[in-house]
């Protein structure tokens, strides 16, 4: 196993690589195809109130393609004392219980060890990409990895 330290350092540098990456590309024509919303959610209320937004653009045929294609992407804001939560901001659960699938971005150690830990199977998109420390996690937990035609 990896020392925790030498794990942190690499997630740092990976992150201000792709940071720097991004800003180079200049992200003018991803963003104006991609829409983000920010969303509250710090109570059960809140969260119902997210689940009818997604049903109601679920509704709509070319905002339900949008969400399935990743052009519509959500965004957690800030709670109380600045904490966000961590989630894969595109991973998606596959029903069948084993499977987890991951679209878009980079797959990394963190997003591994939040997968339900009955996953077999990660489905890893076209624009999906993984890094190291995350390709050696699922190694670990017996997780294989299939690539999305």
């Amino acid at each position: 196993m990896a020392d925790p330290m030498i794990a942190a350092l690499v997630r740092e540098i990976l992150g201000e690589e792709l940071a720097r990456i991004k800003a180079s590309k200049g992200n003018a024509a991803a963003s104006a195809s991609v829409k983000e919303e920010q969303v509250t959610i710090s109570n059960d209320s809140d969260l119902q109130a997210f689940v009818r937004r997604i049903l109601s653009m679920a509704a709509k045929p070319e905002e339900r393609r949008d969400l399935m294609e990743g052009k519509i992407v959500f965004r957690l804001e800030a709670g109380p004392g600045g904490t966000r939560a961590m989630a894969p901001a595109t991973g998606t659960h596959v029903a069948g219980g084993n499977t987890e699938r991951f679209d878009s971005g980079l797959l990394s150690e963190r997003i591994v060890d939040q997968l339900p830990m009955q996953t077999k199977t990660l489905l890893l998109g076209k624009q999906a990409h993984t890094t190291p420390l995350a390709r050696d996690r699922l190694r670990q937990r017996g997780i294989s990895i299939e690539r999305m035609k």
